[in-house]
């Protein structure tokens, strides 16, 4: 090999290997990209404070429509799906109501909503016929509400559907408690003690289901479906003129309400119904539990 052949050869590679260094240095001297952080997950809106007033109104209709409109700019705030379970709850939309509430009560996310979202998910199932899940729902709430007289009064209820009359019994007397203090609910006492009374059939204590169901007409007279109850009840009792006027009274109650009744073939339409008091007082509908705020009282649920 000739001498200009060898140097030719020597000067490539002195260049191969000085262009081979000067890559390795640029890779060893190359900055790993910055740290991007995450954006932070919005979990709040002010709107659903908008939302809560027109719950605690009674507005339960614009106060879903608000709750939507938050989801959808935002769907990541647990709070508004909460909210919106109450609020269709409230209007007794229960099949669309419980996925909301599943996911209320499955967050991670905090806000006081979020405490009480298994008991109204107890409702909705209750309402649906699951009552598995109604029951699991309603011994959740009570871990977190302890004694919590509505979420005892649904656990009454699922007991009296599965004919665990002994459990109903236990439960709906501990709700019925829970209704009278510290603070008198007069409403729901009577809600209570109707439904004590069907036990009382059940167990074919007629003249037991005709006390406890004057136990709630006193507690609140204006309740159409205890009088209709009890007219049924005097009448297996052979009871039926007084039978007669606690069918007048319900009629008289439906037709304040703008509601009629037909009338059942024993009933004597000149029969007079008894006065009905107005005087006594009434829980409201957004009344809180004890342990609750009001935005999730399910007095008006069942």
């Amino acid at each position: 090999m000739s001498v200009i052949c060898i140097t030719a050869i020597g000067v490539l590679i002195g260049v191969s290997t000085s262009a081979s260094g000067l890559r390795s240095g640029v890779r060893s001297q190359v900055v790993p990209p910055a740290h991007v952080a995450t954006p932070a997950v919005a979990t709040d809106d002010a709107r659903l404070n908008i939302a809560i007033r027109m719950l605690k109104s009674g507005d339960f209709e614009v106060s879903a429509t608000t709750c939507r409109t938050v989801l959808k700019q935002t769907p990541t705030i647990d709070r508004a799906a909460a909210i919106l379970g109450i609020a269709l709850t409230k209007q007794k939309k229960y099949e669309e109501a419980r996925p909301y509430l599943l996911r209320a009560r499955d967050s991670k996310q905090s806000f006081a909503e979020r405490t009480h979202a298994a008991h109204f998910l107890g409702w909705c199932c209750y309402h649906l016929g699951d009552l598995a899940c109604a029951k699991s729902a309603f011994e959740l709430h009570l871990t977190v509400a302890l004694d919590e007289p509505d979420s005892m009064f649904g656990l009454g209820l699922v007991a009296l559907s599965e004919d665990r009359l002994d459990d109903a019994d236990s439960l709906l007397n501990k709700a019925l408690a829970g209704f009278s203090a510290p603070v008198v609910q007069r409403n729901d006492q009577a809600r209570v003690l109707v439904r004590l009374a069907d036990l009382a059939l059940r167990r074919e204590d007629v003249a037991g289901a005709e006390a406890l169901l004057e136990r709630a007409i006193a507690a609140t007279p204006t309740q159409h479906e205890a009088w209709a109850k009890l007219a049924r009840v005097r009448d297996r009792l052979g009871k039926h003129d007084t039978a007669d006027v606690a069918r007048a009274n319900e009629r008289r109650i439906l037709q304040a309400l703008g509601r009629t009744v037909a009338p059942s073939p024993s009933a004597t339409p000149e029969v007079a119904p008894t006065p009905i008091p107005n005087s006594a007082p009434k829980s409201s509908p957004t009344t809180a539990p004890t342990t609750a705020p009001d935005t999730t009282s399910p007095r008006s649920v069942p």
